[in-house]
Order: structure tokens, then C-alpha cells, then sequence
């Protein structure tokens, strides 16, 4: 009532200083009734807040002015101290007097609660696949397949006519953690790689549990198993077309998934990843066994609590460019599509933003 009465007295003085003989000390805007005065209404500075839980923000502000009167509550819609959802509303006020008819408006905008992880260190267990071995689209002359796997196992890090046969950049593990830093830019992320090129999956169960003391992870990411595959054709005697025994590389790979979620690791555990068919025709019985081990690690996944497996061969099998030339080490871009697969599980399994209520509506 008192802000009313302050207009209407500031209406009386504005209309009656056109009949004064008296010229105005300063100059003064004499507003024409009816006439547009907005530039007398000025509403508050637009407001912009966070949602830490993602529901709606109470929010308060100052009132709209007439001519540096304030207007009453009432004339706002919403009121001050309505409570605003995620997104951008629009509060219009208006003058309670017809003189000064015009409106105002400003905006409200919440945002959403910063993206968050439960966890942000995580560590890559396995073998050359994991450290980073970039397959390449063709064989420099007189190197099979099979050579490539011997070499490994020796522990080189580059190939004859391959270079840079080793590119940690290009690991799945350091794709993995391009895709989680912009997407959680609050959080600080590690993606160690303990990959190493030519172990087999009993020398995995000697070096893990050093490795998980030294890098400390929250989550263990397990890909490991071709070589012991590898290596069991390479031992077979001439002839021999028997099935290989994954037995005890399953066995093995168990034994690092207990010693995991021993030290309070949760562990991802993926499948192998596809053989392509050059890599089949010079080792007849590779993709069978791939597909033994992975139905072994289904099973362990299952057994283990483990929420299931990260199918890495369902992914890339069949997948134009996903596999070298050498018929078993991914590509750059097959190791973006392993990247892929780990995030999108990382962010099914861990992300803790809170997210608006949704409701559905009873026909």
C-alpha cells in the first residue's frame, strides 16, 4: 500500500509539473499517460544458480522500479521466492498503476549438478592389447602374424618395417581418459596402463598384485589370455589339430580377480577381442578357442559378482578397420571402439549426478 500511494504521489508530481511557472532545476522526463514508460520499470539483473541435487532452487530478488519506486510483490509472476526448476524461466513484472502500463521481464536460469564419477582412478591390466600395439593395415614383407607374436613375447616394442609398433596414445587406456576428462571436467582422472606386450595370463597373476599396490586404482580393467592361446599352437607338434585347453588360462585370470577384489578393487572384466580369418588360416582353431575363453569369462563375470562382461569380441567382430593386418592386435580405431565400450560401462556403473525426478504421466 505504501509503495502504492509513493507512485500515485509521484504520478500527481510529474502530471502537475507541466501547469508550474517554475522551471524544473533539472531536466525531468514527463511521461505521457498511456504513453510506453518502460524506460521508467527496470527489473532485477537476471539470476543464474546451480541445482546441487538437480530439483528446483528457491529464489528470491529484489523488486521491480517505477522511476526508482519499487513495485509491489504481487505484480510479479512468479512471485519472489518461487521455487525454479533446471532450464530457463521467465519472471515478468508489471507496474500496478495504468499510467505505467508497461512490463518488464528477466530470466531465472538453474543449471544442472556438475557430472560425477563414484570413482576416478582405474587401472588397464593385460598384455600387448592393453599397452598398445597398433595393428597395422598391412604386413611389411616377410613377417607373418606369427612372427609378430614371437617377437612380443620378447618383449619388443617395435617391428621390422612397423614403426612405432607401441603406441601408448593411441591405448584404449589413454583414449579412456580423453573421453572422461571433458565429460567430468570437475573430477581428475588416472588411467594407468599396466599393459605388457607378450605376457601370458600366469605371468599376469605374478605382476598384478605389485601393480595394484603401486598404482592404487578404485577399478581394475582385466583383458588378457591371446598369448597362452598363441603359445599353446605355437608348442603343438606338427600334425596336432586338438582343441586348445583354456582351462588354465581362465584359471589364471580367476586368480587375478580374486587378488583384485581382495585388496577392495572392483574389477571390469572384458572378453578377448576377434581374430580376423588371415589370422585363422595360419593357426586353424584360434577363433574357436577365443570364443572357448570368452565363454569361460562369461561365466567367471557371473560367478564373481562382476555385473557382467565387456564383450569386446561381440563389439568388434566383423567391424570393417577394428583389426590389423596381422589378424589379432586393434587398430587406432579399433582401440577407440574398446575406449568406447569401457566408458559407456564406466558411466552405467559409476555415475553419481544426481538426476531430476522423472514422472510419468496416467493416461
Amino acid at each position: 500500500m505504501y509503495a502504492r500511494l509513493r507512485l500515485c504521489a509521484l504520478a500527481a508530481i510529474i502530471l502537475a509539473a507541466g501547469c508550474s511557472n517554475d522551471p524544473p532545476t533539472a531536466p525531468t522526463p514527463v511521461p505521457t499517460p498511456g504513453a510506453p514508460v518502460s524506460a521508467l520499470m527496470s527489473c532485477p539483473a537476471s539470476v543464474q544458480r546451480q541445482s546441487l541435487d538437480a530439483l528446483p532452487v528457491n529464489i528470491t530478488w529484489t523488486m521491480a522500479t517505477v522511476a526508482g519506486i519499487q513495485v509491489d510483490k504481487g505484480s510479479c509472476a512468479p512471485v519472489s521466492g518461487t521455487s525454479f526448476p533446471v532450464g530457463t524461466s521467465t519472471v515478468t513484472c508489471t507496474a500496478d498503476l495504468p499510467e505505467f502500463a508497461e512490463s518488464c521481464s528477466f530470466s531465472i536460469t538453474i543449471t544442472p549438478p556438475d557430472e560425477k564419477l563414484r570413482f576416478t582412478r582405474f587401472m588397464a591390466f593385460g598384455d600387448s592389447i592393453t599397452e598398445g600395439f597398433v595393428g597395422a593395415s598391412f604386413l611389411p614383407a616377410g613377417i607373418s602374424s606369427r612372427d609378430i607374436s614371437a617377437m612380443l613375447r620378447t618383449g619388443a616394442r617395435t617391428i621390422p618395417g612397423i614403426s612405432r609398433a607401441v603406441e601408448p596414445l593411441n591405448s584404449y587406456p589413454a583414449q579412456l581418459q580423453n573421453m572422461l576428462t571433458p565429460a567430468y571436467p570437475t573430477q581428475q582422472f588416472v588411467v594407468a596402463n599396466e599393459g605388457l606386450s607378450g605376457e601370458r595370463a600366469v605371468q599376469g597373476v605374478s605382476r598384478i598384485n605389485s601393480a595394484l599396490l603401486t598404482t592404487q586404482p578404485d577399478v581394475m580393467m582385466l583383458f588378457e589370455g591371446f598369448n597362452d592361446i598363441d603359445l599353446a599352437f605355437l608348442n603343438q607338434t606338427l600334425g596336432n589339430t586338438s582343441t586348445i585347453s583354456v582351462t588354465p588360462i581362465a584359471a589364471a585370470l580367476r586368480t587375478m580377480v580374486l587378488t583384485a577384489q581382495g585388496l577392495g578393487v572392483e574389477v571390469l572384466l572384458a572378453t578377448l577381442t576377434p581374430v580376423t580369418e588371415a589370422r585363422e588360416e595360419s593357426d586353424p582353431g584360434t577363433r574357436v578357442a577365443v570364443l572357448a575363453l570368452n565363454a569361460e569369462i562369461r561365466l567367471m563375470a557371473s560367478q564373481l559378482g562382476l555385473g557382467g562382461v565387456i564383450d569386446l569380441y561381440a563389439a568388434l567382430d566383423g567391424v570393417p578397420g577394428a583389426i590389423g593386418a596381422d589378424g589379432f592386435h586393434p587398430t587406432t580405431a579399433g582401440y577407440r571402439l574398446m575406449a568406447e565400450l569401457f566408458f559407456a560401462e564406466i558411466v552405467a556403473r559409476y555415475d553419481i549426478t544426481p538426476r531430476a525426478p522423472t514422472f510419468r504421466v496416467t493416461p
